[in-house]
This record gives structure tokens, sequence and C-alpha cells, in this order.
């Protein structure tokens, strides 16, 4: 509005002094030295309100009104006002000048303020996603600290495979399918042992691994692929499963590896390196525990077996026995026992040496073991004295069952196996008939063992 008002008041100003000078009316002179001063006051103003461009032009048109007005013959009375203008106009173009000299610096700070800000406002960006990445790091080891603390309470191979395939699958993501395989020594084989995927997933056909799994089975390194298609290693169609990411880790054992774990995505390029990193300490966690697991079978084995023939100690066998009368009795149901021994057998230690005695005891145990059905119990009661429990099987049958081991040892014996013929004596006894107790079950089956031994050994005693 300002701006308006001092153009108009210019050209106002302007159009009386060309006016007068055109028409040469009879004007004072201070009349005119006057609207020249005005003029010159707003041609100088105009400096502070309008650019250089504007200024310039407004400066230039008042000069010219005032050298004409001074050429008109009015040079005594107006040649101050022409050095005023003169003065003024240069005065204020200086000061535009410094004005927008003062300007482009400013300008220039807040340029630079601004890059400022926003070179600070990236620093805080990246110091805010590393403190997020900081943050996912811590936990990540917090849960990998939790698994380790639940891995060593674990001591079932089934239920550490279990476990570890749900929290990679939970705490990885990204993924529609987590597999675990073993290495099926018998088989030479991958063997598929646990897996979970999404609810939409395609089912898992590839029970025994695909080219990803034996890469990673022969390399025992970790593998990433994050585009099936573009990766150089591996020829890859989607026949089973829409795949297009994996990421797997081995499980090694003893420095072999023993299997591995894999997660599936549909989607190219989502696993990160930190995912492999994860997945395979989640891995060295898991052989840690498998290896514990396998220690404490095979502690719990030999707490339970007796390490020549493998059969069961004393006391896990009446342990047995007394679960099955108990199921028995309330099932109405018979149960019988055996009591077996080899004959002469301090003799044949004796003659033959303690060497060959164990491989005698280990010929009787494996007999026993193909004769007794599957749901029986065979042990080594003690020294050469064996002891089978034989669920349902009334005094009859296990009369025949007792007779086909003490057939199966003497033709054992004849087949080479031993140095002399090797013979059992056998005494049976059944419950509810003989006895009522495991105890007395056992003493009976006993003194019917001796019995046979009385009657010339290799019998088999039932009453």
């Amino acid at each position: 509005m300002l701006r308006w008002i001092v153009a108009v008041t210019g050209a106002v100003l302007s159009a009386a002094i060309a006016f007068h000078i055109l028409h040469r009316t009879p004007i004072r002179a201070d009349m005119l030295h006057v609207l020249c001063l005005m003029l010159t006051a707003v041609t100088a103003y105009s400096w502070m309100l309008f650019g250089r461009t504007g200024s310039l032009l407004a400066g230039a048109a008042g000069l010219m009104l005032v050298v004409w007005a001074w050429g008109a013959g009015q040079a005594a009375a107006l040649t101050g006002d022409l050095l005023a203008l003169v003065a003024l106009s240069a005065a204020a173009a200086w000061q535009q000048h410094r004005r927008g000299a003062r300007f482009t610096r400013m300008a220039q700070v807040i340029e630079d303020l601004d890059e400022e800000a926003t070179v600070k406002e990236q620093a805080i960006d990246f110091a805010e996603q590393t403190r997020e990445a900081l943050q996912r790091k811590h936990d990540r080891y917090a849960q990998l600290q939790s698994i380790a603390a639940s891995l060593s309470n674990m001591t079932d191979l089934a239920a550490i495979g279990d476990f570890i395939v749900e929290r990679a699958f939970t705490l990885i993501g990204k993924s529609d399918a987590c597999l675990l395989f073993l290495v099926d020594r018998q088989q030479q084989q991958l063997s598929l042992s646990a897996s979970k995927r999404r609810g939409a997933a395609a089912p898992i056909r590839a029970k025994h691994g695909d080219q990803f799994d034996r890469h990673v089975l022969r390399s025992q390194r970790p593998l990433l692929v994050n585009d099936v298609r573009r990766d150089f290693r591996f020829t890859w169609t989607a026949q089973e499963r829409p795949v297009q990411a994996v990421i797997a880790a081995p499980l090694v054992v003893h420095q072999h590896a023993d299997g591995l774990l894999r997660l599936d995505a549909p989607t190219a390029n989502v696993y990160t390196q930190d995912d492999l990193r994860f997945l395979d300490i989640l891995l060295h966690l898991a052989g840690t525990a498998v290896t514990n697991a396998r220690l404490f079978a095979q502690t719990q084995q030999l707490a339970l077996t007796d390490g020549l023939t493998g059969l069961l100690l004393r006391r896990p066998f009446l342990e047995q026995l007394t679960r099955e009368l108990t199921r028995a009795g309330r099932g109405r149901e018979p149960a019988s026992v055996l009591m077996l021994d080899v004959d002469h057998f301090k003799s044949y230690n004796d003659t033959f040496g303690h060497t060959a005695g164990d491989v005698v005891l280990k010929t009787v145990a494996e007999v026993m073991r193909a004769s007794v059905p599957p749901d029986g119990a065979c042990a080594r009661y003690g020294g050469e004295e064996f002891a089978v429990l034989l669920p349902r099987s009334s005094r009859t049958q296990a009369a025949d069952t007792a007779e086909a081991i003490r057939q199966a040892v003497e033709q054992a014996s004849k087949g080479g196996r031993s140095q002399r013929p090797v013979t059992v004596s056998i005494g049976v006894a059944s419950f509810p008939d003989d006895a009522q107790s495991e105890l007395e079950l056992i003493r009976v089956a006993d003194g019917r063992l001796y019995q046979a031994k009385r009657g010339g050994r290799n019998l088999v005693c039932s009453t």
C-alpha cells in the first residue's frame, strides 16, 4: 500500500513540474523549488521501498525532471535541489547496495544454518537408527540368553528340536516356513525332524532336504540367499513352495554337521546378515544342548543297563516288574518271570578265561533279546544269572518262551560262538498263580531255577 502511495505522489509531482515547465505558467520560483524538493524526497524514499530496477527508474525520472526545470531558466533556484537529488539518490543507492549485500549475507547465513540443521537432522536420524539397531541387537542377545537358559534345562532331543524351530521362526520372522533337518546315520541322508509354517503357506513335502540343505551340510557354513533366481550356485524352480529367499545354519556337534536349521521366505531380499548371525548363534546353542542331551541319555542308559550285555540292571528291572504287576492286578491279567542261569559258568571261566566267559554272557543276552517279545524286559540279575519279565504271559506261555531261549542258547554254542557247548537252566513263575508280589515271584522263579539245576541242568522248570 505504501509503495502505491509513493508511486502516485511521485507521478503527481512529476506531472505538476512538467506541466509548469511546458506551459510556462506564472509560478514563483520558490513554488517550483518546493515541488522539486518534494520530488527529491519522494525519489530518495523510493530507494527504500522499491527494488534496484524500480529505484533506478524513479531516480532517473526525478533527475531528468529537475535537470529539465533547471535548464528551463530556474538554474539559480534549483541548483541546490539538483545537487540534493543527486546526493540523496547516491546515498540511497549506496544504502540499498549495503542493504542488499547484508540481505545476501543473511540469506547465506540462513542457508548455511538450514544446511547445518539438515546435517544435524540427518545425524539425529542416523543416531536414532543406530540406537534402534543396537536396541534390536540387545533384545536379540537377551533372547539368546533366555534361549540358552531354557536349553540348559532340556534333555529330550525331540523337545530341543521343537523349541529351536519355534524360537527361530518367531524371533527372526519374515518366513513362511522353518525346517530342522537331522542326519540319519543309518540311511546316510537328511531327515525332517521338526518344522513350522504359516497357516497359509504350502505344505512341506521335501522330507530329505534339497540343494540348499545339502550345500550347508557339505560346507558346514551358514547360508544366506536373498534371491534364489540370481544366485549362480543354485538352480531353483519353485515346484513345491514359492521360495525366493533362504537362510540356513548347520547344527555342528563335535565338529561334524548333524543337521541344519533353515528358514524360507516367499519374498526376495528380506533376510540380513544380522539374521544370519543370530541363526548361527542359535544353532551353536542347539549343538551344545544336543550334546548335553545325548550325554544325559548315555548316562541314564549306563545307570539302567549292564555295560557288558546291554541288559537292564537288577534295580530298574525290579522297578519295571513292580509297575507291571500293579497293572496286571488292575487288569486281572497274568504276568510271568523267568530266572536263568548259565550252567557250570565258573568252571568255564576257570578253563577258558574271563574273556571267553564274557563272550558267553553276551551270547546269552543276544539270544534273550531275540526271543523275548517287544513288551518284555531282560536283565542281568547278577553274575551269570539273568531275569526276564513277560507281561500278559501265562505260565504255559512263559514256559514255551523259556524253552525257546534254552534251545537257542544251546544251538548258538554249537554254532562255534564258544569253545565248548553252553547250556542254561531256567525257572518259571507266574502272577497271580505262584505269587502276588514281585519279590515273592522272583523267589519262586529262583527256586524253580535251582530245581532245574538239581534235575540235571539244561532244563526249564515251571512247576
